[in-house]
């Protein structure tokens, strides 16, 4: 296969691009530092990809990341709008982070073995890695059964054991429960879920772990603070 490719170094000229940011935890204006543009060539199948490595700086905490867009001519779509085909470009960054999902504050208050299931989830996410994220969302709820020695002979009775332990709702284990059934697809069907989907599972296991962990023990502080 003939391959051609030329590569292109540019520091910064202005050029700004809206990408999340990882600490002001939402979309902001970023200012791209420097840019290593490489174009390769595939004559014999003609095929083309374009690749913009970039320093980005974002405009509001200044911190400083790296942004990776690629677009290639086999990655086409229709846009009725215009009538013509179009690119549709694959975006990464380093570290990884999706507008508006940050972590939780306070991890460090978890079982240790917990909060690294959960970080390696919330990471999952972010990658877009689905179907590993949806068995990680199955492990955090099984993590949490397994430090409050929930009874049972499967997940589905030691969820419905933290109700009887008096650590969530009758509510709050039906909803666990859609979140084991989606770990079991991702993991035994190789089920992928939407980020949709995985959004809102995030949402639920976030909210069971602020209940169990990080809630008390804010709120033993604070009545050891006011006596």
């Amino acid at each position: 296969m003939s391959k051609t490719s030329q590569t292109k170094i540019s520091q910064s000229d202005g050029k700004e691009v809206w990408i999340p940011c990882g600490t002001c935890n939402r979309e902001t204006c970023h200012s791209v530092l420097t840019n290593v543009h490489q174009s390769d060539r595939w004559d014999d199948v003609d095929i083309q990809v374009w690749d913009d490595f970039m320093t980005v700086q974002c405009q509001g905490c200044k911190t400083i990341s790296y942004f990776h867009k690629s677009r290639c001519t086999e990655d086409e779509v229709w846009n009725p709008e215009t009538e013509q085909p179009e690119l549709v470009p694959t975006k990464k960054f380093y570290p990884s982070r999706i507008a508006g999902r940050a972590e939780l504050d306070d991890i460090h208050l978890l079982p240790y073995g917990l909060a690294r299931v959960y970080k390696e989830t919330h990471a999952a996410i972010c990658n877009k890695l689905t179907i590993l994220a949806g068995v990680g969302m199955r492990a955090i709820v099984e993590a949490i059964c397994t430090e409050k020695a929930a009874k049972g002979k499967d997940l589905k009775e030691k969820i419905d054991d933290l109700v009887k332990l008096g650590l969530i709702t009758k509510d709050g284990a039906t909803i666990l429960h859609s979140v084991r059934l989606m770990g079991n697809k991702a993991a035994h069907e190789a089920k992928a879920n939407t980020e949709t989907e995985l959004g809102i599972a995030l949402d639920v296991v976030e909210h069971l772990l602020l209940g169990v962990y990080i809630l008390p023990d804010r709120a033993t502080k604070l009545a050891k603070a006011n006596p």
